[in-house]
């Protein structure tokens, strides 16, 4: 295959070997310019001064002989000279557009545009003019009129930072291009250059047209197109074509210098392979990488990666036995470990929040997301390794484990920077991370001292890479240290941020490797020019292959139609060719796309691949196109145990008998008849759940609130023994709303009820025990003695289980007992909803059911809670009818209900057993012989413990990520 450079190299030394150190070549990009001279040297038989060759940009900023700005530096002079127009135009709102506005300077520079005419045409008569004339001579809104006054400062400012750039010899991009295209007549006369040769352009600005037509009009220039007939064609709709088009009938060359019929004649192979992911097309790469080597270990590949954050997975994809690559485009400081801890230090001050605390003065503090993502980042973690190591630190050690534990324990949803350098002990590295930001200087000082303390952990040993990132970024502080040293202004936290990301976006970590090495790895942009027998492209993708349309000027669309300024559409043509050209001389190619999925709008394939599936592929019958879907291969396979089986050793039914000797709860039991295996992990294995910082209520916590709001209002009736009645409950209500904010705080260790969720559930928490309390009010349950809050009752069952008896305790915790007329209750509060029909048990169901299904879990709450209350009846009254001796014993009806915050309207709901009906035998006979059933199964080796099928049940399960539910 001969390449185009190949050919081009070979027709200029051919013409012009006499002078070919006096040439001047084009090319470009900075790529191509070094595999042209690469293929000029095989061109030339004998050895050769090089001709000087050049990128585009290059080129013209040699000519213009001015020294370009950099960008930030321009911003801020852009700033001062709008400030002479609008001294009230805020820096940081300014920041956000000001490097588009630079933009748009430069590319209205590039194309020659007549500035007067253009600002003229945004003025607001021609505006006007244009979208509505009947509004011509009236009056326009406030936002218009600041849109218009906005484009008039823009215009002077233009013509003021031309004026001052030029009095310093300098220039921005766009400007040194209108400075050449003005200045082209005499840099041709008075050039040394003997030619000019431009070589594989492609949609040039009209400076760049003006410059390259005025040295062909006075016979110092040549250009070299590399065109193909397939886009090139009369009439055709595919725009890959369209600047070229343009050129050859516009620019009357005596001869167009190529054009060839490749896509349509060569023989070609074409796979386009859907992958599921995006991250699977850099294994994917790998793999046809390796296919095309094995078959010729010689063969020119380029991996083509239009979207640069595949870099990594592309990089560990590359087969061992590929002993050489080049990486052309380098590393993304963005994807850095280091830039995500400094994105994280930025999000920690950014998003923290400024209270007004009760002693007047205003205290920053910070979301505890935040500081928990930035304290658990590899790099401050490895500086928690690096400080546990060092003995002279000792009082330092496990510093940053527990800053972590004491949020939780305290649940500090908001944390003051004070809290964490006392948490601390002041340590440096937390007055690195947590002092007050006021302005860049704050900031600068942080990232130096931050560099010094990383550079201390990473110097040692094998952490090049790691080093290199800390360089790396050092330099980038420097530069903005070296900017903003000199400005009286202090730049705010808000925008020094946006101006150290524009300098990381810009910021590639090098690769070292060999230039012309077989298998390039390379951006889209860089293959400009250059050929390759195979080609792997990745992510051929709409929004990638080509990019999105994005409107990224302030100039409204129309405006920039008119003028003949770059709008999507052309950048559009310009990838198209870029695409086509690249596939014109490879043999072998590779596209690779992400599938569809159930997400809106992504995994689209390229309109590239469609043109080439129903236009190219029809016309060149030597096209072997294929649409392929990749597929993972599982080389081995393990059997999944689909269910948790845990047999009942003889350890494990010793910790069971422990258990039920300390007590055999409500919970505990509908726990083990819902799910055995979480009983298992929660009263055996003893696992603990993951404590987190709650911002909002739980239920959890809700219920809490609730039910110690009732405690604090009962307990003074539950301590003199005298019976609530209609005035108490009266006071009750006046105090309510206090009540519950002042539990909330406690509850929540500090939360205010006063902002967002919390504020909603604060104000369902005074609902319902409003409702409560007013429902009790005019209730016959009055007078009400209160005789126990919070307290547990048990008794205890002796079980014969095969020879030895175990004394089991059965004992439930109850919210509330009260005697209410004769009747004695047990009451739990429940904040969810519960009807009637959940605590109705079915005689036939008593036997078979009762005990094993968990749809009767709050009727065996309330079974079991009958079941003690009525044997401590039996045993010992007194114990429990502390304030209740007014009544006659034989005259006391004992009962269990609950109490539903969501359904007061039914008020206590109770259950009736119906065990004389389904098991001829007493209340207290049927259910001892239940709860020994119960408690002979929980200890039956031969039935082992195993996760529920019921998926309902796993829905809350703190254990569900075990059991892969």
């Amino acid at each position: 295959m001969q390449t185009f450079l190949e050919l081009t190299a070979k027709y200029i030394y051919e013409k012009y070997k006499d002078n070919i150190s006096d040439l001047c070549i084009v090319l470009p990009s900075r790529r191509a310019s070094f595999f042209f001279k690469t293929a000029l040297a095989q061109a030339a038989p004998e050895p050769i001064w090089s001709p000087e060759v050049y990128a585009m940009e290059d080129f013209i900023c040699k000519l213009a002989k001015t020294d370009v700005v950099e960008p930030i530096n321009l911003q801020l002079e852009l700033y001062d000279l709008m400030r002479e127009q609008d001294p009230t135009l805020d820096f940081d709102q300014f920041i956000t557009w000001a490097g588009t506005l630079l933009d748009d300077f430069s590319r209205i520079d590039q194309n020659l545009v007549d500035t007067g005419k253009l600002f003229e045409y945004l003025t607001e008569a021609k505006a006007l003019e244009r979208w509505d004339p009947k509004f011509l001579g009236k009056e326009i809104s406030p936002t218009l009129r600041k849109y218009f006054s906005l484009w008039y400062n823009i215009e002077k400012t233009y013509h003021n930072l031309q004026k001052r750039l030029l009095e310093n010899k300098q220039a921005y991009t766009g400007m040194a291009f209108r400075h050449v295209a003005r200045n082209i007549d005499k840099i041709a006369k008075e050039s040394e250059c003997f030619q000019f040769i431009f070589i594989g352009l492609n949609s040039l600005t009209v400076s760049e047209e003006k410059i390259i037509k005025t040295l062909l009009k006075h016979d110092k220039a040549e250009v070299l197109f590399d065109s193909d007939d397939f886009y090139m064609e009369e009439g055709t709709p595919n725009r890959a074509g369209s600047y070229l088009r343009k050129y050859k009938s516009t620019w009357k060359l005596p001869e167009w210098r190529w054009q060839q019929n490749l896509l349509l004649t060569d023989e070609k192979e074409i796979n386009v392979i859907g992958v599921a992911n995006a991250s699977m097309q850099g294994k994917l790469a790998g793999q046809l990488l390796q296919e095309i080597r094995e078959q010729d270990k010689h063969a020119q590949v380029a991996i083509v990666l239009p979207d640069e954050t595949l870099l990594l997975p592309v990089l560990h994809s590359i087969p061992d036995d590929i002993p050489t690559y080049n990486v052309t485009m380098g590393l993304s400081f963005k994807g850095t470990p280091l830039f995500n801890l400094i994105d994280l230090l930025f999000e920690v001050h950014l998003t923290g929040v400024t209270q007004l605390q009760d002693t007047g003065y205003k205290v920053h503090q910070y979301h505890h997301l935040s500081v928990t993502k930035l304290l658990t980042h590899p790099f401050i973690r490895r500086y928690e390794l690096h400080l546990n190591d060092d003995p002279a630190q000792e009082k330092y050690h496990g510093m940053i484990q527990t800053v972590l534990d004491k949020m939780v324990q305290e649940n500090k949803v908001l944390i003051r920077a004070e809290e964490l350098l006392e948490l601390s002990k002041h340590h440096p590295l937390f007055e690195i991370l947590f002092q007050t930001w006021r302005d860049c200087d704050d900031i600068i000082d942080a990232m130096y001292r931050l560099i010094e303390m990383l550079r201390g952990v990473y110097s040692h040993g094998h952490n090049t890479i790691e080093t290199e990132y800390l360089y790396i970024f050092y330099t980038l502080v420097k530069r903005l240290d070296t900017i903003f040293d000199c400005r009286e202004q202090k730049i705010s936290v808000r925008s020094f941020k946006k101006f150290l990301y524009e300098l990381i976006g810009q910021t590639r970590l090098p690769f070292s490797g060999e230039p012309i090495s077989d298998v390039q790895i390379m951006g889209m942009l860089e293959t400009r020019a250059l050929d390759f027998e195979n080609l792997i492209i990745l992510s051929v993708n709409e929004n990638v292959l080509p990019a999105p349309k994005r409107h990224e000027s302030l100039m409204p669309y129309d405006v920039l139609k008119q003028f003949g300024l770059p709008t999507y559409a052309e950048n559009e043509g310009a990838t198209a060719y870029n695409f086509y050209r690249l596939l014109q001389r490879a043999k072998r190619v590779n596209l690779l796309y992400v599938l569809p999925s159930d997400t809106y709008g992504s995994g689209e394939k390229s309109r590239f691949i469609l043109q080439l599936q129903n236009d190219l592929a029809l016309r060149n019958p030597r096209i072997r196109f294929r649409d392929m879907t990749a597929a993972v291969e599982q080389v081995q396979t393990r059997a999944y145990q689909e269910d948790i089986l845990i047999q009942k050793d003889e350890n494990t039914i010793f910790q069971i008998k422990k258990e039920l000797e300390k007590g055999l709860y409500p919970s505990h039991l509908n726990m083990y008849v819902n799910c055995s295996l979480q009983y298992y992990f929660t009263r055996i294995a003893k696992m603990q759940e993951i404590e987190e910082v709650e911002e909002q209520l739980g239920a959890d916590q809700f219920g809490t609130i609730v039910h110690q709001v009732l405690e604090d209002f009962f307990k003074p009736f539950a301590q003199d023994g005298k019976p609530i009645e209609a005035p108490h409950v009266e006071a009750m209500l006046q105090e309510l709303p206090d009540k519950v904010k002042s539990e909330f705080r406690k509850v929540t260790r500090g939360a205010k009820p006063e902002r967002g969720m919390n504020y909603l559930l604060y104000k369902v928490a005074v609902q319902v025990l409003e409702k409560y309390l007013e429902n009790l009010k005019q209730s016959d349950e009055l007078p009400l003695y209160v005789l126990r809050l919070e307290e547990t009752l048990a008794t205890t069952l002796p079980v014969q289980v095969g020879d030895e008896t175990i004394m089991v305790r059965i004992a439930g915790k109850a919210d509330r007992i009260d005697l209410t007329g004769h009747t004695l209750r047990v009451i739990d509060y429940k904040t969810g909803k519960v009807e009637q029909n959940q605590l109705r048990v079915k005689p036939e169901d008593v036997e078979l059911h009762f005990t094993t299904d968990p749809k009767y879990a709050k009727a065996r709450q309330l079974w079991l809670y009958e079941y003690i209350l009525q044997r401590i009846l039996a045993e010992s009254p007194e114990s429990i009818l502390r304030n209740g001796q007014h009544e006659e014993l034989q005259r006391i009806v004992p009962k269990s209900g609950i109490l539903s915050f969501r359904n007061l309207d039914a008020g206590v709901l109770s259950s009736e057993f119906n065990f004389e009906q389904a098991m001829e035998k007493g209340f207290l006979e049927a259910s001892e012989q239940l709860l020994r059933d119960i408690v002979r199964r929980m200890l039956d080796p031969q039935e082992p413990i195993q996760k529920t099928k019921d998926l309902d049940v796993c829905q809350w399960c703190a254990y569900r990520g075990i059991c892969a539910r």
